[in-house]
C-alpha cells in the first residue's frame, strides 16, 4: 500500500498518454484536440473509476471467500 501514490502517478501519465494519443488522431486540428483533453481526460477517468468499482462490487458479492 505504500507504493500507492507511485502507481496513482504512473497511471494518470499513462492515461493522458492514451487520451492524449486519441484527441491527436480524433480532431483535425490541433488546437481542438488541445481543447478537447480535458474533457476526455475526465471521461476517461470517470469511466476507469466506475469501471473499478464495479469490480470491487463484483468481488464483494460473487468472489468473496469465506
Amino acid at each position: 500500500m505504500k507504493d500507492l501514490p507511485v502507481h496513482l502517478l504512473l497511471f494518470a501519465v499513462v492515461g493522458l498518454v492514451i487520451t492524449g494519443m486519441n484527441a491527436v488522431f480524433g480532431e483535425a486540428e490541433d488546437a481542438a484536440a488541445v481543447r478537447s483533453l480535458p474533457k476526455r481526460l475526465a471521461w476517461f477517468f470517470l469511466g476507469c473509476a466506475v469501471l473499478a468499482a464495479c469490480i470491487l462490487l463484483a468481488e464483494r458479492f460473487l468472489a468473496a471467500a469465506h
